[in-house]
């Protein structure tokens, strides 16, 4: 059963939070292009904590979240509640709205088949994410995952709530994030026994997860204390229901550079092994055609662009230790077949020649730099196909999905010390 609690947030305090837009900020995905928004020239960014980058950073984080809390940066609240968060935001043209609450969720082992990851996590990551937690003893960002409960039973104590927003504010993109909380203990009782039956599969976030799991295990031995209700058993998480909630899943593009002896030619042959290829004439709508075949990609290279579709019965040359559901992802097909068989980038070696991009725009304009030698567009994934992995236990490939827009972070912060951690029920 999925167990939640109340939380007892810190957050920036009133003088701060009037102009609350230039502190917050998702965590980009690529961390390169976060440190150089300029956002980590500003004093009290929440990015400071979540993500530091200065030397040595565990320390300085620990340092600033102390520092903040003495100096009145960031205020506690004084009583404990769930914290309503909803999100409004278009993609192509079309409005979406995710509404969901914020919690502490009782960490639970994969194996026990109450929270499920979804895709694959980057070990350097989690100890990274691991190290940050253990240093500020602080979840600085909530992990976003969702449930299905299709009565919807709490929602309407969730719109009612945002009837009387704490936080109402637009981010760079045009994204509104609204934030209310709910302190009454019966509304409360009634979110805890709705999560209760239900499964939780992390959209993103699965890094702060894993760090997490990690945290508790070393503090169970440390304290001897298995199953206890300390602060540091629970996980700071933003609850949508994906009944009432649209999902916002965007495709993760491939960005391929810094190959060496790349040839475009002799890339393509091998290509053809497996697929059928084509050029493409028409530059101005990139994207991959939902209509399109199973297994069809686009490659931009800088003069020419291509469609190449998996072969007919091809599928069953990738042969190997994976699910049947997972082979038969299109971002599993193109691992296998374009950056393993193709190229030859096995494993981990993967990374040192590969970006993520979710616009097919940007990816045209990446494939003009020097050291970018081509991207291939992808589709996104589906619900159905994540909960068909999931909940067979099985992963995705990493960076499969992308879940837009993410969480806003600085809105608040929550503590892992059992001082500042108040339960409810």
């Amino acid at each position: 059963m999925a167990k939640i609690q109340t939380i007892k947030p810190w957050r920036y305090n009133p003088i701060l939070a009037e102009n609350l837009a230039p502190l917050t900020g998702p965590l980009s995905e690529t961390v390169f292009r976060q440190k150089a928004s300029a956002l980590y020239k500003m004093p009290f960014h929440h990015y400071h904590v979540s993500s530091p980058m200065d030397v040595p950073p565990f320390e300085n984080a620990k340092r600033r979240i102390e520092n903040w809390k003495l100096d009145h940066v960031l205020w506690q609240d004084p009583l404990p509640g769930l914290y309503v968060y909803a999100q409004d935001f278009e993609i192509k043209g079309k409005k979406q709205q995710r509404i969901g609450f914020i919690a502490s969720l009782k960490l639970e082992e994969y194996a026990n088949q109450v929270v499920f990851p979804h895709e694959l996590t980057i070990p350097q990551a989690v100890e990274y994410r691991s190290q940050l937690l253990e240093a500020t003893q602080m979840h600085t960002l909530p992990t976003h995952g969702y449930y299905t409960e299709p009565k919807q039973s709490i929602e309407k104590f969730m719109r009612e709530s945002l009837l009387n927003p704490i936080y109402d504010l637009l981010d760079a993109e045009g994204v509104r994030h609204r934030m209310s909380v709910i302190q009454d203990k019966k509304v409360i009782h009634t979110f805890q026994n709705t999560l209760k039956d239900n499964k939780v599969w992390i959209a993103d976030g699965h890094h702060r997860y894993e760090s997490s799991l990690r945290h508790r295990n070393r503090r169970r031995i440390q304290e001897n204390a298995q199953d206890a209700e300390q602060a540091w058993q629970y996980h700071l998480m933003w609850f949508t229901n994906t009944a009432s909630s649209d999902l916002g899943i965007l495709p993760t593009h491939r960005i391929l550079h810094s190959l060496q002896d790349f040839e475009e030619e002799t890339f393509l042959e091998k290509l053809s092994i497996n697929f059928e290829i084509k050029e493409l004439k028409n530059s101005q709508n990139l994207e991959v055609a939902e209509e399109a075949p199973a297994w069809t990609y686009h490659l931009l290279f800088k003069s020419k662009h291509y469609q190449i579709t998996l072969k007919k019965n091809h599928l069953e040359d990738f042969v190997g230790g994976l699910a049947p559901q997972v082979k038969a992802l299109e971002v599993s097909v193109l691992h296998h077949f374009i950056l393993e068989k193709a190229l030859g980038l096995i494993g981990d070696t993967q990374f040192a020649h590969l970006d993520f991009v979710h616009d097919a725009q940007q990816c045209l304009n990446e494939v003009k730099k020097p050291k970018v030698n081509f991207a291939i567009l992808t589709r996104a994934v589906s619900l159905k196909e994540i909960e068909s992995v999931c909940f067979e236990g099985h992963t995705m490939p990493i960076k499969s999905t992308y879940f837009y827009p993410k969480v806003l972070g600085g809105l608040l912060f929550s503590s892992l010390l059992d001082s500042e951690f108040e339960r409810i029920g």
